[in-house]
Order: C-alpha cells, then sequence, then structure tokens
C-alpha cells in the first residue's frame, strides 16, 4: 500500500479543473472551465499555471498528454463544436488530421508518437497510433468500440475497450499483443489511461456506488482516492517517477490534483512486533505489517523486487532494529541486504554469492559480537555448517562449525545453554532426537542431547514460553492431532514440559512474536483455507489469550517477524543481552 501525497491543482483563473498529463520534469497538463463556461488548456509548471488555447478551437481546449520535450497533444472543439486533434510544439499549434474521421489525441512518447481516438462516421470509436506521420488504426479483438489512451516510449500503449456487453476493460497493447486490465475491486468498469517508462499503469475503475484511481505496478493493483474526494477520483497521468496527474470530485466541483510518492510512516505507538508478507506476479511485491496488543496496527507497501530473489530472513544486518530484509537469488545465489527502519526501506547493499548447494538455515549471534546478525548456512552434499558473521551490511567474517548428519535436520536457534549464546538445535527425522550445539565465537563449544520424541510432533518454533528470564524453550505440535506441548529448556537440559491444547489442523504454523506485548513470546498460526492469522498469548507454559489478526489472501506469504522495537525484547536479562533474546525472537518465525 503505496503512501501518496495528494496536491490539488486547480487553475486560478478556472472554476473546475483536471489533471491528465504529467512529464518526467513534473509538467503537468489539463483545463479548466472559466467563468464563462468555457474549457480551457493549461500547463502548470514550476508552480505556475499557462493558459493553452489552440487559435481553431473558438468552442474550447483540453490538453491531454505531456512527453519530455514539452510537446503537448490533446483536443480543440471549433464553431461546430466539433473535435480536432492538435500537436503544440515549439509555441505552435498543429491540427492532426485523421483522415478516417474526427479524433482526439490523449498521449504523446518522447519520440513523437501520438495515440488517441477517431470516430468513423457511424459514431463508433476506434485507437490510433500516429507515429512517423502515418496513423494506423486499431483495435481490440472482438471489441466494439477502443480507445488508446497513453503511449510510454517502448511503444507500449494502453487504453479501454467496451464488449459486446457494453462492459468497460482496460487493456495494455505490447508486442503486438493485447492484454485485458481488469480492476478487482471493479464492479462495473475499468479504464486504463496512463503509462510510464517502467509499465506502471494508471487509470480508474467503477463499483456500484463510484469510481477510484488505480496504479497497477508489478502484476499488483493499489486503489487512489484522494482523500478530499467526495464521490470519485480519476487517475490519468503517470510520470517515471511515480508522480501521478488526475482529478478528484467534491460536493462542488472536478478538482486536479497530483500525487507524490512519499514515505511510509513510522510505526504507532504500541507497535511490538513486525510481520512482512510477500506475494510473486509479475514482480514480488513486500508489504510490513506493524502489530501491537493483539491488533495489526498499520501496514505499508516495502516495495518490488524481481522473483528471482527470494526471502531468507530479517534480522540486525545494520544500526540496532531486527527488521532489515535479506534476499537470495534463487539462479546465483547471490545475498542482498535490504535496510528497513520505520516502515522503509532506507539502504541495500549486496553482500556476496554463495554456491547454491549451500542453504540459510538460520540467523543468530554467533560470533557473540554484541548485537551483530550472523548467517548459518548448511551444505544439502555434505551437511558442513558454515557462519557467515555481518555487520554494517557487509560480511565481516566466516567460520566452518564441522559437518553433522543430513538426517539431523535444523530445528532453531536459542539460549539453550542459559548462557546469553545463539545455540542451535537438531533433530534426527528417523529417531525424532534432539541435539544441541552451544555456539560462542564462531565455534561450536558444547553438545547435549536432550531425548527423543515421536515424530508426529513436529517443530513449531522457539520462545520464552515459561517466562523465565532469558530462557528459550521448544514448542511442538502432533501433526495428528494439532496439539500443542511446550518444553522448557535450560542449561542444555529439558526442565519442564506443558501442554497448551489443540488447534484444528487448518491452521498451520506461523511463527512466534510479541503480538500482545512487548517481551512476549506468542504464537501465530494461519489458517490454510482463508489466510486468516490467529495470535495465541503464552505465559508461565500456558495460552492466556487468543485474537483473531485478520486474513490475508493466500497468495500473499509470510515472510516472517521481528520485534519491534528492538527495546524490551523477549526474555532479556543480566545473562542475556537484550539484542541477542530480541534476535532469537526475530528468528522463530523462519525454522518452522
Amino acid at each position: 500500500m503505496p503512501v501518496y501525497t495528494f496536491t490539488t491543482l486547480d487553475d486560478p483563473l478556472g472554476m473546475a479543473a483536471v489533471a491528465f498529463g504529467i512529464s518526467d520534469a513534473g509538467q503537468v497538463v489539463g483545463a479548466y472551465t472559466d467563468a464563462n463556461i468555457h474549457g480551457e488548456g493549461f500547463l502548470y509548471s514550476g508552480g505556475t499555471f499557462t493558459t493553452l488555447d489552440d487559435p481553431l478551437g473558438s468552442g474550447g481546449t483540453n490538453a491531454r498528454g505531456i512527453n519530455d520535450a514539452g510537446q503537448i497533444v490533446g483536443v480543440y472543439f471549433d464553431t461546430s463544436n466539433n473535435e480536432h486533434s492538435f500537436l503544440y510544439s515549439a509555441g505552435t499549434f498543429t491540427t492532426l488530421a485523421e483522415p478516417s474521421g474526427t479524433t482526439i489525441a490523449f498521449g504523446i512518447n518522447d519520440a513523437g508518437q501520438i495515440v488517441g481516438e477517431y470516430e468513423d462516421v457511424t459514431g463508433n470509436a476506434h485507437g490510433f497510433l500516429y507515429s512517423g506521420g502515418t496513423f494506423t488504426n486499431f483495435d481490440f479483438p472482438s471489441a466494439t468500440e477502443t480507445f488508446a489512451q497513453g503511449i510510454n516510449n517502448a511503444g507500449q500503449i494502453v487504453g479501454e475497450y467496451n464488449d459486446a456487453s457494453n462492459h468497460t476493460h482496460g487493456f495494455l497493447y505490447s508486442g503486438g499483443t493485447f492484454t485485458t486490465l481488469d480492476d478487482p475491486s471493479a464492479t462495473t468498469g475499468t479504464l486504463a489511461l496512463g503509462i510510464n517508462d517502467a509499465g506502471q499503469i494508471v487509470g480508474y475503475y467503477t463499483d456500484a456506488s463510484s469510481a477510484h484511481g488505480f496504479l497497477y505496478s508489478g502484476g499488483f493493483y493499489t486503489t487512489l482516492d484522494d482523500p478530499l474526494a467526495t464521490t470519485e477520483t480519476l487517475a490519468w497521468g503517470i510520470n517515471d517517477a511515480g508522480q501521478i496527474a488526475g482529478g478528484y470530485f467534491d460536493a462542488g466541483s472536478i478538482h486536479g490534483f497530483l500525487a507524490t510518492l512519499g514515505p511510509n510512516a513510522p510505526p504507532p505507538g504500541g507497535t511490538t512486533a513486525d510481520m512482512i508478507l510477500r506475494a510473486s506476479r509479475a514482480v514480488s511485491q513486500y508489504e510490513v505489517y506493524d502489530i501491537g496488543s493483539n491488533s495489526i496496527l498499520a501496514a505499508y507497501s516495502l516495495g518490488q523486487i524481481g522473483n528471482d530473489w527470494t526471502f531468507v530472513g530479517l534480522g540486525g544486518f545494520f544500526g540496532s532494529d531486527t527488521t532489515d530484509m535479506i534476499l537470495r537469488n534463487s539462479n546465483t545465489g547471490g545475498f542482498q541486504v535490504y535496510d528497513i527502519s520505520n516502515n522503509n526501506i532506507t539502504n541495500s547493499a549486496f553482500l556476496g554469492a554463495v554456491g547454491t548447494d549451500w542453504q540459510v538455515t538460520g540467523f543468530g549471534n554467533f560470533s557473540s559480537v554484541p548485537g551483530q546478525t550472523d548467517m548459518m548456512m548448511r551444505n544439502t552434499t555434505t551437511g558442513g555448517l558454515q557462519v557467515y558473521n555481518i555487520a554494517n551490511n557487509q560480511i565481516t567474517g566466516s567460520a566452518f562449525l564441522g559437518m553433522v548428519g543430513l538426517d539431523w535436520q535444523f530445528s532453531g536457534v536459542g539460549n539453550f545453554s542459559s548462557l546469553g549464546e545463539s545455540d542451535m538445535l537438531l533433530r534426527n527425522s528417523a529417531t525424532g532426537g534432539l541435539q544441541l550445539y552451544d555456539i560462542a565465537r564462531n565455534q561450536i563449544t558444547n553438545a547435549a542431547f536432550l531425548g527423543n520424541i515421536g515424530l508426529d510432533w513436529q517443530f513449531s518454533g522457539v520462545g520464552n514460553f515459561s517466562s523465565v528470564p532469558g530462557e528459550s524453550d521448544l514448542l511442538l505440535r502432533n501433526n495428528q492431532t494439532g496439539g500443542l506441548q511446550v518444553y522448557n529448556i535450560a542449561n542444555n537440559q529439558l526442565t519442564g514440559s506443558a501442554f497448551l491444547g489443540t488447534v484444528g489442523l487448518d491452521w498451520q504454523f506461523a511463527g512466534i512474536a510479541p503480538v500482545h506485548a512487548a517481551g512476549a513470546s506468542d504464537l501465530v498460526l494461519r489458517n490454510v483455507n482463508t489466510g486468516a492469522f490467529e495470535a495465541y498469548d503464552i505465559a508461565n507454559n500456558q495460552i492466556t489469550g487468543a485474537a483473531a489478526l485478520g486474513s490475508v489472501g493466500l497468495d500473499w506469504q509470510l515472510g516472517g517477524f521481528a520485534a519491534d522495537p528492538p527495546t524490551g525484547a523477549i526474555g532479556s536479562a543480566d545473562d542475556q543481552p537484550a539484542s541477542n533474546a530480541q534476535l532469537v525472537q526475530a528468528m522463530a518465525g523462519f525454522d518452522g
């Protein structure tokens, strides 16, 4: 959910106005109605409005599109109120005469290619492309009418068409192929009106009661409503910076607007955890959800990244927070870190590449450097374990820990030794045996066998469920009954166990996070049928409360959770620095 700042653009000479097109320099063109109810075009540049009147337009002028050279296209109306397209370039108006009928020019790219629509003798509309002095007419296949509205520098064209049922659909014409664009929120129609060089498309859709602007980017639709609109918002043009021009209706009139993408707001007060979700279409969209007091308090878009980059985990890779994100390229094995602060990506850095036969198993403070988040990888062929120390968005060191048989699978990281460390828990896939490895200063310093647990009990997270300061406990779930069992661990031993209850198997493990309060280890489950999230508050080895967090479409996959803010982290005590306890909490959602 990108955050836009809307600025009203009303020509001071007008009673009503709408903005239609915008260049990369931020120049906006549109139209206004003066006191005599006469339509005039305008150019808004550098804070100044300039009226544009085609000398042949005695019935009015509309400026519809502008390119980076400042060339403007639009339509004027003659004395008989007939429509004619114009090109305004270097101070001169030139009429564009489409031989097949009356025309309206809507868009122009930097090559001077112009798109629009013309009406034939029967009054039906058809799209046209004017390039190199030649008109080329085109129609969406099987459409009754076609309107070409915008064109980018790659020659991609957007517009709308009417089908045989007189229903309106948007379209993208690219590489000789038409693609229908229908906003999923639309009930009565979708119109695609502008496109930039990144392929981002704007327009508007209509529902049962109103019209709403939209941004279509990477396969994702985002609704755009000017906060001053009382009825409709129409998005007409977009430039390469993502600025959007359009119009909105209030109780009295229509007004132009300029929408500029701004930073996300910081987490609201009471936020104790962040949740990262990811959905993949043409690209992958990432979103952050601020959580506190068993509720989702706010949600924002972080941005879009290519689908060949997959989510790996969260951690404190730069600064003191633990919401920095690492992605990995599925083709090269390269790692990219994205610093996230106050719900915004503030920086990015490439860490390097590791062979794809090495897979990420988890994150922890394996170096024993206070506040540092390190990455552990395992070779899928040999079982070898390698630690990569990360600080200030750089790999600062690496150490080989040794090899463990591949029948021992990674389960989690926690302070199992009670020494304030990031220790590793493995489980034997054949016997259900649990083995702890104490890790400090990039070395395995000790190992302890905890015992065997039936294989029908599956890993469901690590957290401080006992409420004993500094403790890391293990949560398992029965894959037959849905039962939840806590195993308390201290000094590399099982010190207690408690049955929490049973939850239906359509609810699957999502993560452990401080959902109801800072420092808590609450269980989050997700329904595999509805996408709903449910939080279970845990303290003193008991479920103390439950709350529905809401539903998100199943195409949105969970990345993980991180404590936010980093202070007051789960299980912090004198013998376990808050930074390390917080890191254990942040990683609890990634291991199941």
